[in-house]
């Protein structure tokens, strides 16, 4: 019983992920010491984009694309976020938490999107409508795209 529970709430929790989501911004990790540390080309190239959470599979910009995935909703504290990166290599003069909520990681747990995709990116969820991963010293947030209802846009004779 307890585990069909928590499957259940893995496949809801999964379910906030899926749909598209527009890669909105970017800005420098709080471990990312100096702008070099930076990959400017691919923030251009990943900015503005859509990355699509699907059962089988996740469409967008490499490296965040993938076929077949295997979603796991993982529940973090600050210091698990970003693969642990807050908590090893951010700021000494501070905590994970502090630094979470600096990111606007408002509330604890947080729910976080485990691919099982060669990338290994994770996806944290700061809300319902936006979620942020990091890559190559940067953290890109995401905003939820409005879903279009086919129906609605057809229009009658």
């Amino acid at each position: 019983m307890v585990l069909m529970l928590i499957a259940v709430g893995n496949a809801r929790a999964q379910d906030s992920f899926t749909g598209a989501w527009k890669i909105e911004k970017s800005e420098p990790a709080p471990w990312a010491k100096t702008p070099d540390m930076l990959d400017a080309k691919e923030i251009k190239r990943l900015s503005g984009t859509t990355v699509d959470f699907k059962p089988g599979a996740i469409t967008g910009p490499a490296p965040l694309s993938c076929k077949g995935p295997h979603y796991e909703i993982k529940q973090y504290d600050a210091d698990m976020l970003f693969q642990g990166a807050l908590a090893e290599y951010g700021d000494p003069a501070t905590t994970p938490d502090k630094m979470a909520d600096k990111i606007g990681f408002g509330k604890r747990p947080i729910a976080s999107l485990v691919t099982g995709c060669a990338s290994e990116i994770e996806f944290h969820a700061i809300d319902g409508d936006h979620v942020a991963f990091a890559l190559n010293n940067s953290i890109y947030r995401l905003v939820r795209t409005p879903a279009t209802d086919k129906s609605a846009a057809k229009s009658t004779p």
